[in-house]
């Protein structure tokens, strides 16, 4: 099989799952989102930290995408999902314990983590670029790296607009991907 076959046996799959999964996939979503709101709302209302919100926020929402991989049948979605939960689970440990106080600032640390998520979901975009709904992940991915570009420069925060604010506006971005694409993906099926 040639690559350009298999990457087209990659999308036809990619789409199937999307449409077989699709309520799978708007739960997911629907869990991003919550998330996200979750870590925007949790430091402008409370006393909690909101490094500490973000890191239990990632946390979560990582292991939830590892639980979800283990329905994804094919090597790319498996992989995928594995990837970004991990990578969530490990960025929301890390945002959440500081282990490197001193060396790497903790908003060094989110802008790394939400860079490579958005990375990830850009690499995603345009690998299924010509399914319905594929340039939602490829805006997903570009707030991911906006959030991590405003993170760099240090925005000057405050009680109700913190570090943990960006994040949970890239988190809510991704979970609308989520639900579009899996949205489009049953109505085309």
């Amino acid at each position: 099989m040639s690559s350009s076959e298999a990457r087209k046996e990659d999308r036809r799959f990619i789409a199937e799952t999307f449409r077989s999964h699709w309520l799978l996939l708007v739960l997911i979503g629907a869990v991003l989102i919550v998330a996200g709101a979750i870590a925007i709302a949790v430091p402008a209302i409370s006393s909690i930290a909101p490094n500490e919100a973000l890191g239990l926020v990632l946390l979560f929402v990582g292991i939830v995408q590892i639980a979800q991989s283990g329905k994804m049948r094919r090597d790319a979605l498996f992989a995928w999902h594995l990837g970004l939960g991990v990578l969530a689970a490990i960025g929301g440990v890390l945002v959440y314990l500081d282990p490197f106080a001193g060396i790497v600032t903790i908003t060094v640390l989110m802008a790394i983590v939400f860079a490579l998520h958005g990375l990830t979901q850009i690499s995603f975009a345009a690998k299924v670029r010509r399914l319905a709904g594929w340039h939602w992940f490829a805006l997903a991915g570009c707030v991911a790296l906006l959030a991590a570009a405003l993170l760099m420069m240090k925005l000057p925060y405050g009680h109700t607009f913190t570090p943990a604010t960006l994040g949970g506006i890239s988190l809510v971005s991704a979970g609308c991907a989520y639900i579009a694409m899996a949205l489009s993906a049953r109505r085309s099926g």
